[in-house]
């Protein structure tokens, strides 16, 4: 956790209207974040799902794997949500119900593991009945002991570019229930790019029911605000040319900044100003770091032709380059290059900037390239 969020304070005061209003019943989007690998996304998420619980909300965090279940994750959330908020006699509905959606869930998500102990003939319903619908009806359920109790629920949801899509539209028409029944439920979640053409696909409504801020780089003026104010905690105090030379080398990349800072701390004495001579006695650690522990893993696990069109681009005299200018260098046609492209933008490599214009998607890694040539 970095000791300052620069560059997000617009996007935690406006998350924190939407919880104030949420808490007064009045209905809000969800919020889905954007940005590739280092931007920061989940750090903001989890700094929004603390400030959650200042409004009384019941905040659940997340984090969508590859291999797991999302929907699984999602109702032992709301299993956990309905065993700390005790029902009266008139939630009894709604709660034997959310518990008979929740079996549903469970039988479809859970086959083999269920934590509910059904019969023979409660099984052959559940298990034929659709899923999706049993999500619905789950929300329908404890939105409205969310609403009767005013304890309102947000999922906080990291990687949701993992779930599969099935899942995601199952979620996605959920929540769209419950904002129309203006029950106070909401998510805010966190992706790459990917994700928003997941969440797209085939929902017409999704632009009414969430926003999409996109977290980028920082300006000087932010990386100055990232590096500053933490080193004040510890004595530590920077001059205007080092906050311009680690904007410069960092390329504003919120993880880039965050380990120069780290680096440089580690070497500084207390009380210590640094200047940019400080900064630049750290530089070959700092290359050292981000490219055992950032760049490398990116790259190796590429295919071989992956690796090539990396390194095309690594070459051009300038970025964004085209498709015809990679095909060129490696002496094919476009058509030969187009999947390994498609493979790097999927894995948040590089992004299209255009229909055919291409760049790399974090500050640098051309220069890594470049240095570990022989790898």
């Amino acid at each position: 956790m970095p000791g300052y969020l620069a560059g997000r304070e617009e996007l935690i005061s406006n998350a924190g209207s939407m919880f104030e209003s949420l808490k007064n019943k009045i209905p809000v989007q969800s919020i889905a974040y954007t940005g590739y690998r280092g931007v920061g996304k989940t750090v903001l998420l989890n700094r929004l799902q603390e400030i959650s619980g200042e409004y009384g909300i019941s905040g659940f965090h997340i984090e969508v794997t590859k291999s797991g279940s999302f929907i699984a994750k999602l109702s032992d959330n709301c299993r956990v949500y309905l065993r700390n908020n005790s029902v009266s006699e008139k939630l009894k509905g709604l709660f034997k119900k959310a518990v008979d959606a929740l079996k549903s869930i469970e039988l479809s998500y859970k086959p083999g593991n269920s934590e509910f102990s059904v019969s023979m003939q409660e099984r052959i319903l559940y298990t034929n009945s659709d899923a999706a619908q049993g999500l619905q009806e789950l929300f329908e359920a404890i939105g409205g002991i969310a609403a009767e109790k005013n304890r309102p629920i947000c999922f906080f949801i990291d990687e949701f570019q993992y779930a599969k899509q099935s899942e995601m539209d199952a979620f996605v028409s959920a929540l769209h229930r419950a904002s129309q029944l203006a029950y106070p439920v909401m998510a805010v979640c966190a992706g790459t790019p990917e994700m928003i053409k997941m969440l797209y696909k085939e929902k017409t409504y999704v632009e009414r029911l969430f926003i999409f801020p996109k977290l980028g780089l920082l300006t000087e003026s932010q990386v100055g605000d990232a590096i500053v104010i933490p080193g004040e905690k510890v004595k530590l105090s920077f001059d205007e040319t080092a906050v311009e030379r680690i904007a410069l080398i960092t390329g504003g990349y919120p993880y880039f900044v965050q380990q120069y800072g780290q680096i440089i701390c580690s070497h500084a004495g207390e009380n210590m100003l640094v200047d940019e001579t400080a900064v630049n006695d750290v530089l070959p650690e700092y290359y050292k770091e981000l490219d055992n522990n950032f760049y490398m893993i990116r790259y190796q696990e590429r295919g071989e032709l992956e690796k090539q069109c990396l390194q095309a681009i690594a070459d051009a005299d300038s970025l964004p380059c085209n498709v015809s200018y990679i095909a060129k260098t490696l002496g094919k046609n476009p058509r030969q290059v187009s999947p390994s492209l498609s493979r790097l933008k999927n894995k948040g490599l590089i992004t299209y900037e255009s229909a055919s214009e291409i760049d790399f998607t974090v500050p640098g890694f051309g220069d890594y390239i470049k240095r570990n040539r022989q790898q």
